[in-house]
């Protein structure tokens, strides 16, 4: 069984997952109530789905589209480059379709949709219920998952069957979070997230262009929206 002091310390090592907006405004007192009652294994889950909350609810609006735009242009580039190189070749690769050239571009990808899903996910969060809570860790989970698979795959571990699970259960995170989108009025953001991710399904890699082209849009569209809500407004007269 593990000691108090060893809870205490995983508990206070939980709160470095918190952004930092919220560690300065809590962490001293988070930290006092750990010393006095040291987490048992559901405080523990209760300060990971916390911190999930924290990131997605973040009142620092600036940062979030920022990244949201960086990551889906980043996802958009590495699936048209993995999409370009795999169906351009002489003899297009048996499914799941990946190169050894496109492997670590894959990887970027993967890790790509996984931090611009959290970001729009971010604009649903407010007017949503633990449904997307468990949507949002699935994505986390499926997406590390996937690149775990392509990481081991590049360095010559097993692929095929196992690249194309990881691949697929990705994909059904992915759609989740378009759905939860739309449910919460989010468009034209979560039309696009659920196709990208149904693209994803689909066993070859020409999808990886559409899949390329929905996730550069939705950059786009990140952009343009940041900028507007950036941009300063005529005062009453």
């Amino acid at each position: 069984m593990a000691s108090r002091s060893t809870v205490r310390a995983s508990g206070m090592g939980l709160l470095r997952l918190y952004p930092s907006w919220w560690r300065e405004r809590y962490d001293d007192e988070m930290a006092a109530l750990l010393e006095t009652r040291p987490p048992d294994a559901r405080a523990r889950l209760d300060l990971v789905r916390g911190a999930f909350d924290a990131h997605l609810r973040s009142p620092e609006p600036g940062p979030g589209p920022r990244r949201t735009v960086v990551a889906a242009l980043i996802a958009g580039a590495a699936w048209t480059i993995a999409g370009v190189a795999s169906v351009g070749g002489p003899v297009p690769p048996d499914w799941p379709g990946y190169l050894d050239s496109t492997l670590p571009v894959a990887v970027v990808g993967a890790l790509a949709i996984l931090i611009a899903s959290l970001g729009v996910a971010r604009l649903a969060w407010s007017s949503s219920g633990p449904s997307l809570e468990l949507v949002v860790l699935a994505s986390v989970v499926t997406h590390i998952a996937w690149a775990a698979a392509l990481v081991v795959a590049a360095l010559g571990g097993p692929y095929g069957a196992v690249t194309a699970i990881a691949q697929t259960v990705a994909a059904i995170a992915t759609i989740g979070i378009g759905l939860a989108l739309i449910r919460a009025n989010v468009h034209p953001i979560g039309e696009a997230v659920v196709v990208a991710g149904a693209v994803l399904l689909i066993p070859t890699p020409a999808a990886w262009l559409i899949v390329g082209a929905f996730w550069t849009g939705i950059g786009l569209w990140q952009a343009v929206e940041a900028r507007s809500d950036d941009s300063p407004r005529a005062l009453p007269r």
